[in-house]
């Protein structure tokens, strides 16, 4: 297997996995944008350009079976800790082909994609886990972290 940076003319594999990712979760085409490729298109060279985006892609007898992106973290609140305290890199797409997964090739994508949020300064790597993922990012040392939730779209309540 060989693990390689992937270029602009690899973007429609990265579209096309991206997308792979979202129907493996049940998400049906009712609920995915129309133009969905563009939209993530223009987030990778967004993310090229200003968040020093890098995506790689596994290879195994010359055959592309997975890949991930990540870059620096686009924090939605005013970011006022210097980097060396603070610089969150994001692992926002890991795939794998579904025959091939379970033989290592997600790791070796995510180490990949750790060794290069590690080199622009990043402390600290955040990812979102299906349930699928969870042991695998587990065993790479990734901790289940503070983050919250609350569903908008029913009849939640607060407790008293």
């Amino acid at each position: 297997m060989l693990i390689r940076k992937a270029g602009e003319g690899d973007d429609q594999i990265l579209v096309r996995h991206y997308r792979a990712i979202w129907e493996s979760y049940g998400v049906g085409v009712e609920n995915i944008e129309p133009d969905a490729e563009q939209i993530v298109s223009e987030f990778i060279e967004d993310g090229r350009r200003h968040f020093r985006m890098e995506a790689f892609l596994a290879e195994l007898r010359g055959a592309v079976v997975g890949s991930t992106i990540c870059q620096l973290h686009r924090v939605p609140y005013p970011a006022i800790t210097v980097p060396s305290f603070r610089q969150h890199g994001y692992i926002w797409h890991v795939f794998v082909e579904p025959a091939l997964r379970r033989q290592g090739i997600a790791a070796a994508l995510v180490l990949r994609a750790i060794e290069h949020l590690r080199s622009i300064g990043c402390t600290t790597a955040v990812l979102h886990s299906s349930d699928a993922g969870k042991s695998l990012y587990q065993r790479l040392g990734f901790q289940i972290g503070p983050e919250m939730r609350l569903d908008l779209t029913g009849e939640t309540k607060p407790a008293d």
